[in-house]
């Protein structure tokens, strides 16, 4: 057995086996949709202030999360119809 027991063996062989995938096109392709939308979508909400939660709980967490997505979009929408709007 290797040195840290079988969790350490474990998570070894997940990184390898992940390094191995990301060597196809198909994740390349994957990776960079997802840096072109979940990255970017994190990055606005900390860029406009969420770095923790002040709430307990996963009810009221999840609350806190709706309301974050709800802005994000109420912002994107606008920034897509201001665009429209210049554009015609």
């Amino acid at each position: 057995m290797a040195r840290g027991g079988p969790a350490a063996e474990r998570r070894r062989t997940d990184s390898l086996a992940g390094r191995l995938r990301m060597e196809t096109a198909e994740a390349e392709r994957i990776c960079t949709e997802r840096a072109a939308t979940s990255r970017r979508v994190t990055a606005l909400a900390r860029s406009r202030g969420l770095r923790r939660f002040l709430v307990r709980g996963p009810w009221r967490m999840r609350a806190a999360l709706l309301w974050v997505a709800l802005a994000h979009n109420l912002l994107r929408a606008a920034t897509l119809r201001h665009a429209a709007a210049l554009t015609a």
